[in-house]
């Protein structure tokens, strides 16, 4: 019973960080260290909570060592900022190995769509709404693109996908 609760509350931690980092990247194109601070402390604990073997858990580890290479290899080559690049293996961690391909792709999707629509509302006329239109003149003159957000959506599809049913009332 405490185990399942400890899995539930890490699983919550989860959760909450990616729309945590969802919102921080969105609102001030920063993802800030605590967030993925948090998600590997918290894979810790899952961990040790769930049981989880040497060869998953060494999995999971090589998950995050890979995508934190793609990371700095994207924040090197100025395509990814920083926060992307910490938040992307901290992910990792959860996901592993065996959940990567779901996760890329998703990620890669809602990254399309989120550049598309980036695209797109650089030619749009800004107008003067306080705080939108502050937000609006930065996003347009940085080019930035809130990858969090993708991160984090592709995040929360693989915990709906593969984390959820292990936590549910029966399971």
């Amino acid at each position: 019973m405490v185990g399942s609760l400890g899995m539930a509350a890490a699983s919550l931690v989860f959760v909450v960080e990616m729309i945590d980092a969802a919102s921080s990247d969105v609102r001030k194109f920063q993802i800030p260290n605590r967030i993925p601070l948090t998600l590997c402390l918290s894979f810790l604990g899952m961990a040790a909570l769930s049981g989880m073997g040497w060869t998953e858990f060494l999995s999971h580890l090589g998950s995050g060592l890979l995508l934190f290479v793609l990371g700095a290899a994207l924040f090197m080559g100025g395509v990814w900022g920083g926060g992307d690049a910490k938040l992307l293996p901290a992910v990792a961690l959860w996901v592993g190995l065996a959940g990567q391909p779901r996760f890329l792709l998703v990620m890669a999707f809602a990254g399309g769509i989120l550049a598309v629509c980036a695209l797109a509302a650089r030619h749009l006329p800004l107008k003067r709404v306080g705080l939108i239109q502050t937000w609006g003149v930065n996003f347009v003159a940085t080019g930035q693109v809130p990858y969090g957000l993708a991160i984090a959506v592709a995040g929360l599809d693989w915990w709906l996908a593969a984390y959820l049913p292990q936590i549910a009332p029966g399971s």
